[in-house]
């Protein structure tokens, strides 16, 4: 799944400023990371943007209008302390997360404050990401993931995840 770099800036505001601070770059639908995990393991690609928020509905209502979309549940993010809605039309994909620990992801929303907080990148081998990369293991909206901690414990957020099926790890409906 590729993005055009300047379509996602005009979606997402203060995305620019969060593939700054990680060191990110988007071209031509290719992902670049400082680190490199796609190199031996195949290509890197932008799964999701994820958003902070200290209130899920009212961020839903506000960026569902603005990004013409809607959002559904998905599994919790343990590695951020976060319950999680995902979108559900064009990409690229936009996670709202919402503090449900006194965890990462409310120490973001303290420094950061409501926006744009985190990226999850599908890397293919993510068991085989290079070693000097210190990573914590653990479970979110895309199924096994693993947080780069390379990064300052307040965020922004760099989350690898497996290249798996896009929706696959959605919360299904009561209905």
């Amino acid at each position: 799944m590729s993005h055009d770099r300047n379509r996602i800036d005009r979606r997402i505001p203060g995305l620019q400023v969060l593939l700054e601070t990680l060191g990110v770059s988007i071209v031509d639908g290719a992902v670049t990371v400082p680190f490199g995990p796609g190199s031996d393991a195949g290509p890197t690609e932008l799964a999701a943007i994820g958003w902070a928020t200290v209130e899920l509905d009212r961020a839903e209502a506000d960026l569902g209008a603005e990004l013409a979309t809607t959002f559904e549940p998905a599994s919790r993010d343990a590695l951020l302390g976060a319950t999680v809605r995902r979108s559900t039309t064009g990409g690229p994909e936009i996670v709202l997360l919402e503090p449900d620990t006194e965890g990462r992801l409310a120490g973001a929303l303290a420094r950061h404050g409501e926006g744009p907080i985190a990226l999850y990148l599908r890397v293919p081998g993510l068991d085989e990401i290079p070693a000097q990369l210190e990573t914590r293991p653990g479970t979110g909206p895309f199924g096994p993931a693993r947080l780069v901690l390379n990064g300052p414990p307040a965020g922004p957020f760099l989350i690898l995840v497996d290249p798996a099926p896009a929706h696959a790890d959605r919360v299904p409906s009561g209905t």
